[in-house]
């Protein structure tokens, strides 16, 4: 059997691209079914500040009905659905020779993602990677329309439990990391050691970032996080020095995996009281 792959090209990338028009006005120009949502923003990396040339312009849609969305050869779009019941749909094209990935959303999602959290103070977060990336992104995004909708969203997520439990969650699997570099150590499995120590370390800036506000969870952002929230304890040079550096000259495996363990267990033992906290 010959494998042939073809390749179609649906829309040509531009040599040189110019950043997109991302006000309002021009995005209704191309999305005029938008000024029937309740509300709009933009989010994602655009919104965090930290988006390149190639970055996709992230949209959250808020609507209870269904809106009129451009069909053109650029375009696809589909239904989505979290295992919480939670539904959605995607909407995926171009736009100003842009990417855009626009999400419409039930107006009531934030409220119930977020029930269980608001019910009680919720030991550790069980919310999913994708609902807890949808609590990341609306609560950094940038209001287009109904700027009032996001500011009681942020309240809401103020008012519950959930970044105090994601950060005893994330906590846990620090520790959970560290139980794993002491019996690595133990029986002489330095190099899988030092991979676990990587991982608890990563898992505890991650529970001060949290700790702090700082909600984003995707891990190529860890430095960016660090550098935009010094209030968290960590700097992006410690983090780098300690952490990302891997071994130093003349250090082995286990050396390094002992650092970088007492350095992720330095910063558990300074947030304790934090983590145990509860309003």
């Amino acid at each position: 059997m010959t494998f042939n792959p073809t390749v179609q090209v649906i829309a040509a990338q531009p040599a040189v691209l110019d950043p997109p028009d991302l006000s309002f006005k021009a995005i209704l120009g191309h999305f005029p079914g938008l000024v029937e949502a309740e509300a709009v923003c933009m989010t994602g990396s655009t919104a965090a500040g930290w988006s390149n040339t190639f970055s996709d312009v992230d949209l959250y849609v808020f609507a209870d009905h269904e809106l009129n969305l451009p069909i053109d050869e650029t375009m696809e779009t589909w239904p989505g659905a979290d295992p919480s019941g939670i539904r959605w749909h995607n909407w995926m094209g171009v736009y100003d020779n842009a990417r855009i990935d626009l999400k419409v959303w039930p107006t009531d999602t934030l409220a119930t993602a977020l029930r269980p959290y608001l019910d009680t103070e919720v030991e550790f977060c069980a919310m999913g990677d994708f609902l807890q990336d949808f609590v990341y992104r609306l609560y950094i995004g940038i209001p287009l329309q109904n700027e009032d909708f996001f500011e009681r969203m942020r309240k809401l997520l103020d008012q519950s439990s959930y970044r105090r439990s994601l950060a005893r969650a994330l906590k846990a699997e620090a520790e959970n990391c560290l139980t794993d570099v002491a019996g690595q150590l133990d029986s002489g499995d330095d190099m899988t050691a030092r991979l676990s120590a990587v991982l608890a370390a990563g898992f505890v800036a991650d529970a001060c970032l949290v700790l702090s506000g700082e909600l984003c969870r995707r891990k190529k952002w860890m430095l960016r996080r660090l550098q935009s929230t010094p209030q968290c304890g960590i700097g992006v040079d410690e983090y780098r020095m300690t952490v990302l550096d891997g071994a130093r000259p003349g250090e082995s495996d286990g050396d390094c995996a002992r650092r970088v363990a007492r350095w992720a267990q330095g910063h558990i033992v300074r947030l304790e009281d934090t983590f145990l906290a509860k309003p």
